[in-house]
């Protein structure tokens, strides 16, 4: 017989391994799916065949099913299964199974009175790789347990439908709520539940976590094992779960399930032959005879598996509700003793003194692009510092964890394709607008966003009555021909290909005619905007230069002209503390107007990193030959060029590495004076040598030079008495700060 199955919920969990193995298991009928998104529903039940399709749970005839997997966001996991299992249904319920201790209690103590099956999906608990890791610790064929170190996550990605993992009424928590089930689930299943919190941190400040960290005590075998656990969404781990023994540490990862690494702790290396050099080694350990050819929709299908094979024999399923209690439990414990998780970088800078401002109550303030990089850090300190109201525009849910921390009302919208702009100013007292077009390649769609976007956003703002519109603008409305100082008298110019800067510069001509019109609107025109969570002036330019693919754009030596996002921030506070009549209509350049140059920023950052790059060896990209050369000497440049391109310094590459004709140019590359020769033509450390490593020239990073240009902000300082709240030294300590946590190098 096939269990009678209803689907309650189709987001992504669903969507990805819930459905496709639902509609292909041999002991299971789907017949029905449930979700308040009918479209949703329609479109997954017509792919898979299911008969029915319903929005709610109550609309099920429950004399025709007779079991239910509940997908749904955490907070309904709960309610859901009890009001299915008084129904006299089994169930299967996504992680965790609850969001507190005592309603997981009551799923429990209602599946055994009612003789149910109450499965929790933690599918990794039968990974082969787990039950071999088990297995070895419990025979301690490496000795006995001394400790455990954990980390899993990175920046948070995945393609949620919904914010029903951001909110803490929906998702019970962050992070710890999300990643924990299943890595706690590891712990105790190998550990016991016999535990003691000893720390809990978490980087919340009104929302849920987006970061924590976790110090465990277990009772094994009589023993105490000690350990610590961290979590994260806005930072990479290495995503390992170590167990120290006595004679070795065992790995197990997560995303690995047939094997686990063996490290030895022994001093001992053995001798590689090739190299002639002793070297460390690790064992790889698996199961005999055991497939690795296995799907991972066979690997999901043994949840099911064991919840059907349970039902039949009338059993507790492996995966029940009872045995997860102990992880709802330190879960729940968890959060009633958190203590701060510090990031120097997060905390506001100071208030300013004596500033004055003309709100008769706290503003209320709309922030579109929250989710970026600019629009987040101005969201932190308005909650934290300014203590006032946010209206967060969130485009993509899974890009809001940063966002999610903060005590702020976050919104889906997309001002490409949502249409109800001025319920979204409703009750809005400032509008700062940080949306930006992104879809690169497609420009049409750019210009949707950045200058269609702008315009219903500007109407609406206008038809509201909002007391003050913020635009954010970018330097690069002035084009990159300009030198000196520039000023807000510059002429408008973006470079002809630059479709950013086309696209900016249409927008605050909108904004500028609904200006016009009544909207008491400001633009503002930064600088290049850097800092932690930055990804285009530092992120990317800082993994290309650890990665020996940066290249200079001209002259490294002329002004960067960066600006530090808090400073971006405090602009924007200026012009809300300032009268409105005094701004209404203006425009205003952005940045430091201070002249360090790209190799002096990025040479501070690379030494404060500890990396081993000399800034002054980075080689020069897209070279002009010079005006107003003789012939010979412009052939003479030009034939540089060409043996100094990438595309040149490619096919050399290629030459070399291809036998028999790159052995000659190998050796003749090996005498020293030629070598010496070729570094001093084509540029030091850029000589093509013989390796296996793929060339990664259309992953190079071009950036600097192109103009010596800084913008002026006298305007600025003027009128609306602006004063940076970071120096530059400090910037940067606060960013390098930020590098080596995220570990994005």
């Amino acid at each position: 017989m096939k269990l009678k199955t209803a689907l309650i919920g189709c987001g992504a969990i669903a969507e990805q391994l819930h459905l496709p193995v639902l509609a292909g298991h041999t002991q299971i009928d789907l017949v029905a799916i449930v979700d308040p998104n009918l479209e949703r529903a329609s479109f997954f039940a017509k792919g898979y065949n299911v008969p029915q399709v319903f929005r709610d749970v109550k609309e099920l005839d429950f004399s025709q099913i007779e079991g239910a997997v509940i997908a749904t966001p955490p907070f309904h996991h709960a309610p859901c299964a009890l009001e299915l299992m008084e129904k006299g249904l089994h169930v299967l319920v996504e992680k965790p199974m609850a969001t507190n201790y005592e309603d997981a209690l009551k799923m429990v103590e209602l599946a055994e009175k009612k003789g149910l099956a109450l499965a929790v999906v933690f599918f990794r608990r039968l990974y082969p790789s787990f039950r071999l890791l088990k297995g070895l610790i419990d025979a301690e064929v490496y000795g006995k347990v001394q400790g455990f170190h954990i980390e899993g996550g990175s920046f948070y990605n995945w393609p949620a439908a919904s914010l029903g993992n951001m909110k803490k009424e929906l998702a019970g928590g962050g992070v710890l709520m999300d990643l924990g089930p299943h890595f706690l689930d590891f712990l105790f299943q190998l550990f016991g539940d016999q535990y003691q919190l000893l720390e809990y941190q978490d980087d919340a400040l009104g929302g849920i976590e987006a970061d924590c960290t976790l110090k465990l005590e277990f009772q094994y075998k009589g023993q105490p094992v000690i350990g610590k656990v961290d979590f994260a969404r806005t930072r990479k781990t290495r995503g390992v779960f170590e167990i120290e023994c006595e004679k070795a540490i065992l790995n197990f990862s997560p995303s690995e399930r047939f094997k686990i690494k063996i490290i030895p702790k022994s001093n001992f290396k053995l001798k590689d032959f090739k190299v002639d050099k002793e070297k460390e080694f690790i064992f790889q350990a698996q199961w005999k005879d055991y497939p690795e050819d296995e799907s991972w929709y066979k690997t999901f299908a043994k949840v099911y598996d064991d919840w059907i094979k349970a039902i039949i024999e009338k059993r507790e399923p492996l995966l029940s509700g009872k045995s997860t209690l102990p992880i709802v439990k330190l879960i729940e414990e968890c959060y009633q003793n958190v203590k701060p998780l510090k990031k120097s970088w997060v905390t506001p800078p100071d208030k300013r003194q004596n500033s004055p401002i003309h709100w008769k109550k706290r503003p209320k303030v709309l922030i579109t692009g929250a989710t970026g990089f600019i629009g987040c850090r101005v969201a932190e300190i308005l909650t934290l510092r300014e203590d006032w109201d946010v209206r967060a525009v969130v485009r993509n849910p899974g890009k809001a964890a940063r966002l999610a921390r903060l005590k702020v009302e976050m919104v889906p919208f997309d001002l490409e394709k949502s249409q109800n702009f001025d319920e979204l100013v409703e009750g809005c007292d400032v509008v700062i607008h940080c949306a930006v077009g992104t879809a690169y390649g497609d420009p049409k769609r750019i210009f949707r966003v950045t200058v269609d976007g702008t315009r219903k956003l500007a109407r609406a703002a206008l038809k509201k009555g909002v007391k003050l519109f913020i635009h954010v603008s970018s330097m690069a409305v002035y084009g990159s021909k300009k030198s000196g100082l520039i000023d807000e008298s510059s002429p408008v110019r973006p470079d002809p290909g630059d479709i950013y800067g086309k696209s900016k510069a249409k927008a605050e001509g909108v904004v500028q005619y609904y200006a016009k019109k009544g909207l008491p609107a400001v633009i503002f025109r930064p600088a290049r905007v850097f800092g932690p969570f930055g990804f285009t002036f530092v992120t990317n330019p800082i993994q290309a230069m650890a990665e020996g693919r940066f290249a200079w754009r001209g002259d490294p030596d002329t002004p960067c002209d960066m600006i530090y996002v808090d400073n971006v921030a405090e602009a924007f506070i200026s012009a809300i503390y300032a009268e409105p009549q005094d701004v209404a209509g203006e425009v205003f350049n952005l940045g430091e107007q201070d002249f360090m140059s790209w190799r002096n920023f990025y040479g501070l950052m690379i030494e404060r990193l500890g990396l081993p790059i000399d800034i002054n060896d980075i080689p020069i990209a897209n070279e002009r030959a010079p005006k107003a050369e003789s012939l010979p000497a412009t052939y003479l440049h030009n034939i540089k060029n060409l043996i100094t391109s990438s595309e040149f310094k490619a096919f050399a590459r290629k030459v070399i590495q291809t036998d028999p004709i790159g052995i000659l140019p190998r050796k003749i590359l090996e005498i020293p004076a030629v070598e010496e020769l070729a570094k001093k033509v084509v540029g030091a450390g850029s000589l093509p040598k013989f390796s296996p490593v793929e060339d990664n020239a259309k992953n190079l990073v071009i950036m600097g030079g192109g103009r010596d240009a800084v913008l002026s902000i006298e305007k600025l300082k003027n009128k609306l008495s602006y004063n940076l709240v970071c120096s530059k030294e400090e910037s940067i300590d606060r960013t390098v700060e930020w590098i080596k946590f995220s570990r994005i190098v």
